[in-house]
């Protein structure tokens, strides 16, 4: 029986790959990418020559029972296109059936956007909520607000360019113009972070492009003026 090696990849920056990580896509047999194309990238910087497979929501049902053939034979690392597999993606089915057939998982720890946005966000985070991608559609996103409206810990969530701005005029709907913590290409060339009430937050945030984490700030004296 193989082992199943989780390994997180730089979310933005490649260079904050770890040395662990290096090394353990070099030495697998086969490297299970989301999307080959973008993990191609990643492996040319560093040399890295293990052949790639590609598993995502959408082959993931005809793809997995081959996956797990192979890896009932060979060591395989799981990889997300940015950031920790099995979070927001399609790993944790495979992680959850490659357990099943008694395979040895292994994490290879390091980037995360969710971390990261908490690491920077001065908020105490011994607990936060994450709620992933909100829903797209708006009756269920706004459910989704409404629950987090009261929540006395951080809640963080990801969000695409496509829909910032309608998800920030809705929390400031049904939370009031509450303190908010905007990480926009987190490692990136063009990071911007902002913090701040939520209606400022759609001036200051230019160009509304690229992956956007958002943290809801509980604090009660921050938000009371709002």
């Amino acid at each position: 029986m193989g082992s199943l090696y989780v390994v997180s990849t730089p979310i933005g920056n490649l260079e904050d790959i770890t040395l662990r990580a290096i090394n353990t896509l070099k030495t697998v047999d086969t490297i299970i990418s989301e999307d080959t194309r973008i993990t191609k990238r990643l492996l040319k910087k560093f040399e890295i020559i293990t052949k790639t497979t590609s598993y995502h929501k959408y082959n993931q049902t005809s793809k997995l029972p081959k996956i797990l053939k192979e890896l009932s034979t060979s060591n395989m690392a799981l990889v997300s296109d940015a950031g920790t597999p099995g979070i927001n993606d399609p790993g944790s089915i495979l992680i959850s059936e490659a357990r099943k057939m008694n395979a040895q998982i292994i994490p290879i720890p390091g980037p995360s956007a969710v971390t990261s946005a908490l690491s920077i966000s001065g908020l105490n985070s011994d607990s936060f909520i994450h709620l992933g991608f909100l829903p797209q559609k708006k009756g269920k996103k706004q459910k989704a607000l409404l629950n987090a409206k009261n929540n006395l810990i951080p809640t963080i969530f990801f969000e695409s360019p496509y829909r910032f701005e309608a998800t920030i005029n809705l929390i400031i709907e049904i939370m009031g113009n509450r303190n908010i913590i905007v990480c926009r290409e987190m490692t990136k060339i063009y990071e911007q972070i902002f913090y701040g009430q939520a209606s400022q937050a759609l001036e200051t945030i230019s160009p509304i492009k690229g992956e956007f984490t958002i943290i809801l700030d509980p604090t009660i004296e921050n938000n009371m003026t709002n």
